[in-house]
Formats: C-alpha cells, sequence, structure tokens
C-alpha cells in the first residue's frame, strides 16, 4: 500500500472552515445508504484524530494509523475501498481526502472533532 499523506501536509483548516462545512448538510443526504457510507467515512475521521495520549495502547494507534492509511492510500486495496465508500457516498473521493487533510491538520483538533460529532448528531449542539 501506498500511501500520499504527505501532498496533504500543508492544508490548514481553521473552525470556520468545519462550520462552513456543517452547514453545508443538507437534505440531499437523507438516503439511508448514502448516511451508511458517510458513516464509514465520519467514523474514519474520528479514529483519525482521536488525541494521543501518553501511553495509550497499541490498539488506538493501529486504528488511529489505519484511519490515516486508509484516507490517503494512493493505490491497492485500502484505496479502492476507500473509492468505493465515498462513491456511494454521493462524495468524490478527492474531495473526501482534502477535508480529512484539513481536519487532521486542523488548527485546533479537539474542536474539530467536537464539530464532527455535532454533524454525527445532524448538527444539534447538546
Amino acid at each position: 500500500m501506498v500511501s500520499s499523506i504527505g501532498q496533504y501536509k500543508s492544508l490548514r483548516m481553521n473552525l470556520q472552515d468545519l462550520n462552513n462545512i456543517l452547514q453545508l448538510q443538507s437534505e440531499e443526504f437523507t438516503n439511508s445508504e448514502n448516511i451508511l457510507f458517510l458513516s464509514v467515512i465520519y467514523q474514519a475521521l474520528l479514529d483519525v484524530t482521536e488525541p494521543k495520549v501518553e501511553n495509550e495502547t497499541t490498539n488506538i494507534t493501529s486504528i488511529r494509523d489505519q484511519a490515516a492509511a486508509w484516507f490517503f492510500a494512493s493505490i491497492g486495496i485500502p484505496s479502492q475501498d476507500f473509492e468505493f465508500i465515498c462513491d456511494n457516498a454521493g462524495l468524490k473521493p478527492s474531495l473526501v481526502r482534502d477535508f480529512a487533510a484539513y481536519v487532521i491538520n486542523s488548527d485546533d483538533p479537539g474542536e474539530a472533532r467536537n464539530k464532527l460529532n455535532l454533524i454525527w448528531k445532524g448538527g444539534k449542539d447538546e
């Protein structure tokens, strides 16, 4: 598997960018099949942005690394799976990769995770 995460390192995202994306959430994604595939993408985003903690288990580290590899693989099964998931979610794989890079490189990863959780909840802040 070849990963091309390096080309995305310069992409930065501020919280306003993430707010704008949250506002774009619309009725387009009410189809249950779309939601299923979007859920896979969102879970991978949450996995890849899981905060690193001292003495964390190798399982957590492995999950984080696998999620990053899934987003940025350029060949092989992970790349094919990623493109299949994106296509079935109704999203362009290149835009999802850009978005993942923005989230990973965001100015405040904790806040980015909070915004992603808002997306999971349908934009409702509790």
